[in-house]
């Protein structure tokens, strides 16, 4: 009996021990990182920066082991693929690097904006808008110059440097400035500005920079700093390091709620993302204890944020067979019907879509579904062009014979461009559409599910009609409500 004692306790204190160990065992991290102020730089010797205060928090929380190294770029992305317990930031994801790599973040946003002086009166709601605006600063060579030129920019002012651009900013030269919200800060200090001077009108891009892990680091380890880094922005300690660094700027959250000027369904009004489906993603946010870090910018942009990251929370899109297996759909919150229109006494008759395949050209919206249904279908005389009142310009001055729109936008949008509906007529119904909250595809299942429920229950209680009933009052709900 004794002998079996002794062996019962042995065997427990061997697998206490175990446990023990391995719940006390560290992986010494190797983080290395570059030179590139705000996020990281070194000063009077120490190492410091908006990315490298949250790292350090992290070693802190995870109570992790590691040594911190400043090396070139390249050098440091070289030995985050190759060598073991590794971590690089700040690293910006990319389609190529993403499944290369472990993820923790994201820690900052790199955006581009236009910024102008404070008070200009400017607005900014579409790269259409800037367009218009007699001129614009960018650095010469630069890729937020480049960026401009192959959307067609034609307005703007080649400065040899980022100071020269914000001195033609200053002396009225050019009204707005193109930018990122790293560099501005410093160029502001610099040039004995404050941060409130200058305004961020409209987010031309934006990308998202994590915290980089060698792929054969414990994936335990990288799930632990992910979970400290969403429980900083959940207790606020990740957003006031950011507004010591980035003042002003929007801290990336835990979700990244992402959408675009499309009035009535979303649109930037007083400042501030309006619209029937922004005031629902809102309430489902606040119901879901998230912050309303709603952020608008350009289709192209949000949508291929949601293509690559993931928890971005994208509003609102249409539901079509190439989208079905990008995304994960919550809804639907709204309908429409997708019209092709011709202008007014073109004589051109419409009685289906083969008839359409006939015409010489049909002006389209870069990305947009409507678009990308017509491809679908076999369309090969579509002039694509990045905005939609581009489209109705190309109807007007005979560039193109159709075009195509929904019933419950098109309105705004030829107004935008000069013109009034009565300039326009509808020729044929293309489809009817439900359109959907989309959600990246990399998103929990539990998020989603959230979501889900969140949105069923603004049905159930009443919300999603009063809140569609705002923008649309004579809207009929019952199918939308019932699906």
């Amino acid at each position: 009996m004794l002998k079996k004692i002794l062996y019962f306790w042995a065997v427990v204190i061997l697998a206490l021990t175990g446990c023990s160990s391995e719940k006390n065992t560290t992986h010494h991290l190797t983080i290395v990182s570059e030179e590139y102020a705000p996020l990281n730089y070194t000063e009077e010797g120490n190492f410091t920066g908006q990315v490298t205060e949250v790292v350090k928090a992290l070693l802190t929380i995870t109570h992790t082991d590691a040594t911190l190294d400043v090396i070139p770029w390249e050098e440091g992305y070289e030995r985050v693929l190759t060598e073991p317990n590794t971590a690089l930031f700040t690293t910006v994801m990319t389609p190529e690097r993403k499944a290369h790599l472990q993820w923790v973040g994201p820690v900052t946003a790199l955006d581009t904006n236009f910024y102008a002086l404070k008070g200009s009166g400017i607005v900014i709601k579409t790269l259409q808008d800037a367009k218009k605006v007699p001129s614009i600063a960018a650095v010469r060579g630069h890729y937020t110059e480049e960026m401009l030129k192959e959307e067609g920019f034609a307005n703007l002012i080649s400065c040899q440097d980022d100071q020269a651009a914000l001195q033609k900013l200053y002396n009225g030269e050019v009204q707005l400035y193109i930018s990122s919200n790293i560099a501005m800060p410093a160029l502001l200090q610099s040039a004995g500005a404050a941060t409130e001077e200058v305004e961020n009108l409209f987010t031309v891009s934006m990308d998202l920079a994590y915290i980089a892990f060698s792929p054969n680091t414990s994936s335990a380890l990288v799930a632990q700093w992910q979970t400290a880094l969403d429980e900083m922005k959940r207790d606020g300690r990740f957003d006031t390091i950011y507004a010591k660094w980035m003042p002003g700027e929007i801290p990336p959250g835990v979700f990244q709620l992402m959408t675009e000027e499309y009035p009535p369904i979303t649109f930037m009004k007083e400042g501030k993302p309006a619209g029937f489906v922004t005031d629902m993603v809102r309430e489902i946010a606040s119901r879901l204890n998230l912050p309303d870090n709603i952020r608008l910018t350009s289709w192209k942009n949000a949508y291929n944020m949601a293509l690559l990251y993931p928890n971005v929370i994208l509003f609102s899109a249409e539901r079509t067979e190439e989208r079905e297996a990008l995304f994960r759909w919550v809804g639907p919150v709204g309908k429409n019907n997708v019209i092709f229109y011709t202008k007014k006494g073109s004589g051109i008759v419409i009685n289906s879509l083969e008839d359409a395949k006939q015409i010489e050209a049909i002006a389209t919206t870069t990305d947009w579904f409507t678009e990308q249904y017509l491809q679908q279908q076999g369309f090969t005389n579509l002039i694509s062009s990045e905005s939609p009142e581009e489209n109705v310009r190309q109807l007007m001055n005979g560039e193109a014979n159709l075009s195509i729109f929904t019933d419950l936008t098109v309105s705004e949008i030829v107004h935008n461009a000069g013109y009034s509906m009565e300039d326009l007529e509808p020729l044929f119904t293309v489809t009817q559409t439900y359109f959907y909250i989309a959600i990246s595809k990399d998103t929990s299942e539990e998020v989603y599910q959230d979501w889900v429920a969140a949105l069923n229950t603004l049905k159930q209680d009443g919300t999603f009609k009063e809140i569609y009933h705002n923008y649309l009052p004579n809207a009929e709900l019952d199918d939308l409500i019932e699906l």
